[in-house]
């Protein structure tokens, strides 16, 4: 009896002293991503619809305009808030649907502030500290993922709070930190010589400064031809890095490009006897399955054999677009992988030497670097203190950014803010893989002012401070500053002439501009509207499968009318999906191929009446049976991932035709794979 009370008695004491989880006071005047804790996805609208009624979901964080809310106290003192959505205007909205079966969960939408209870929300403390469940004032009933998944889409519905992770969501505030610098650096210039019809990424210069390895993709030279995986090149300079010759294939040691995603990520060792580090762990396929070409390797620069597969305790990815920086001493490994613990896509860890050849399990680099977004690309100055990365998270021009941070303790969970390394290196497109020279020379890979340019490489040197009056400048050349223009028009049926039945999206891209600036407008019977900063804009117009890309500038105040023609889908449509990319002779998708099917299967869950067939064709390389079997392979994969995201297997036929069907000569590999294709087919 005794030994109860006091358990009692321990039990009341420990609850008496447990912290009271903290309030959270949102700023009303900033912008955030709505996170949710499970998932790592955000709080978006399907489509980026401005639409009242459109469903509210849950999407990979992009820092889309509807995926950036205002959270604004419904009045002075109130412990509620509306939650307003940038892209539309319209607030988060439960609305009692009274047809719906008791208990049910009721999906959440957008809809216009009236000030109706459905409409207020508060945000109540749950779980670890920053986590918070939105909680409805109608009915007390909270903001829920339908489903525990981290698919693209899956809705947000209100449901009975029980405190489980899909109902648990945190905060990431949007905030644009410039880096004021030191060091500072000069005008970027382009390492034209290693530039190729191709993609070169990732620059990792040697600790001597003669050598300069890269990775390169998209590629007719590379072992496994013009894919999305990449080969390691290698260019050798004469004078210290001060040039840089044209590159060469990777050859010796030799094996090293091997139709795996293959780069050095870091080069280590004595001098005189550098060691590089490898992604892809080169183990060989075997009984058990393919090789995966996830994990870590090293090999001596002059050395032969097979790389050694670096030991890291508990090393796992659930992506396998990972990426790692050792730094000269070989006591600090960087990683950048997604798992469990990731706050959205891949983020940086930290694994130790443990004194016996490998490496700790890794373990988070924390809140402070890692954003919902993807992290890529550490590379640890040699003060080890100094974190450059890149992001596609954190607050920046365009798509992703380079970052730079200072560790503040031994425990690399505390970190500065990241600040954006500014203009001078990030603009509206693609900028990473940042890398540092002995001499301090900076090497990036950049797309310029469009995302879906070819990456080329980068030098920046030491330099002296700016000029004072540069930030002047660039605010003079903003567009924003300059009255907009308005683009109308209607979305057509190109056989009727006439609003295309259904809708469609219209999304405006600036390219070749100072600012990352885009606009959404949703189209319907009587058309649409957009407001745009001048400039020139990538116009991609979409309804269902169909998309149609134009290009046009727009001046400060200018009024102009757009009006782009659809060819509806009809049964025997055929449309060819490039963005669908396959490892070199094996069955198994590649990253990039999952937006294209996404989106696919997106839109036959939406036009639940079609029916298609997948159609896959190889070029005419090698033995005519095995690339049938191999095309039967490739559509029935791609099958597979459309049912395993609810796309039912009946309405989806798939055939291999081999190399028997090509569009374009197999004579010359620039045209040889493009009869490397997926194709698909309304059958119904």
């Amino acid at each position: 009896m005794l030994r109860v009370l006091f358990l009692c008695l321990v039990a009341l004491s420990a609850a008496a002293q447990a912290p009271v989880p903290a309030t959270i006071s949102p700023d009303d005047r900033a912008l955030y991503g709505v996170i949710n804790r499970a998932s790592g996805r955000s709080l978006d609208v399907s489509k980026a619809s401005t639409l009242s009624g459109a469903a509210v979901v849950q999407w990979e964080f992009t820092h889309a305009a509807s995926q950036q809310w205002h959270l604004v106290r419904i009045s002075e003192g109130s412990e509620y808030y509306r939650l307003e959505d940038k892209n539309s205007g319209q607030c988060l909205a439960l609305e009692i649907v009274p047809t719906a079966p008791p208990g049910a969960n009721t999906p959440l939408v957008q809809r216009p502030y009236t000030g109706a209870l459905g409409q207020q929300w508060k945000l109540v403390p749950v779980g670890q500290p920053g986590s918070f469940q939105l909680e409805n004032r109608l009915d007390g009933r909270v903001a829920t993922l339908a489903s525990n998944d981290k698919f693209n889409g899956t809705a947000v519905v209100a449901a009975r709070g029980v405190g489980r992770g899909t109902q648990q969501w945190r905060l990431f505030q949007l905030q644009l930190r410039l880096f004021a610098g030191p060091p500072y650096f000069t005008v970027p210039e382009a390492l034209g010589a290693l530039s190729s019809t191709g993609n070169e990424l990732q620059p990792v210069p040697t600790p001597d400064g003669n050598t300069l390895y890269f990775n390169r993709t998209r590629f007719a030279g590379n072992a496994e031809g013009a894919a999305e995986t990449g080969d390691i090149w290698v260019s050798r300079s004469a004078d210290h890095g001060r040039t840089w010759p044209a590159p060469t294939h990777l050859e010796a040691p030799a094996g090293l490009n091997n139709g795996q995603n293959n780069a050095v990520q870091s080069v280590v060792g004595p001098p005189g006897s550098p060691v590089l580090l490898l992604r892809d762990a080169y183990t060989p396929s075997s009984a058990a399955g393919p090789a995966t070409g996830i994990g870590l390797a090293r090999i001596g620069a002059a050395g032969t054999g097979t790389p050694a597969p670096v030991r890291i305790s508990g090393f796992s990815s659930l992506s396998p677009a990972t990426g790692f920086f050792m730094t000269p001493d070989e006591k600090i490994l960087l990683l950048s992988l997604e798992r469990e613990d990731s706050q959205g896509l891949n983020d940086l860890y930290l694994s130790r030497a443990d004194g016996k050849g490998g490496y700790s399990a890794p373990q988070s680099l924390g809140l402070d670097v890692n954003s919902p977004g993807y992290e890529f690309a550490p590379w640890l100055a040699p003060d080890g203190k100094t974190l450059y990365f890149s992001s596609y998270g954190h607050q920046g021009y365009g798509s992703s950014d380079i970052f730079v941070s200072t560790r503040l303790d031994e425990s690399w969970t505390k970190w500065s803010p990241p600040q954006n390394l500014g203009p001078r290196f990030n603009g509206p497109g693609y900028d990473g893989f940042f890398a540092l020279g002995p001499d301090s020379a900076a090497y990036f890979a950049s797309s310029g002012p469009k995302d879906t340019a070819p990456k080329k490489l980068f030098r920046t040197q030491p330099g002296p401070p700016p000029a004072p009056d540069s930030a002047a400048l660039a605010a003079a050349a903003n567009p924003l500053a300059q009255p907009r223009a308005i683009v109308t028009g209607r979305v057509l049926n190109a056989t009727t002439g006439q609003p295309l039945a259904g809708g469609a999206e219209v999304q405006a891209l600036m390219v070749g501009g100072p600012i990352d600036f885009r606009a959404t407008a949703q189209a319907d019977a009587l058309g649409f509207q957009m407001s745009l900063a001048p400039g020139r804009y990538r116009v991609t117009t979409t309804a269902g499968l169909l998309t149609r890309v134009d290009t046009f500038s727009v001046r400060a105040g200018e009024s102009r009318r757009y009006e782009p023609r659809l060819t509806p889908a009809t049964a025997g449509t055929r449309l060819e999906l490039p963005d669908i990319i396959f490892a070199q002779s094996q069955a198994r998708l590649l990253g990039s191929s999952y937006a294209t099917l996404n989106k696919l299967a997106q839109s036959l869950k939406e036009n639940p009446s079609l029916e298609i067939r997948v159609e896959g064709h190889t070029d005419n390389q090698g033995e005519a049976d095995k690339n049938q079997v191999l095309s039967e392979q490739r559509v029935a994969e791609v099958k597979r991932y459309l049912v395993g995201r609810g796309v039912a297997a009946s309405r989806i036929s798939t055939i291999g035709y081999g190399g028997s069907k090509p569009k374009f000569s197999n004579d010359r590999e620039e045209t040889r794979r493009l009869n490397r294709r997926v194709e698909l087919v309304i059958t119904k």
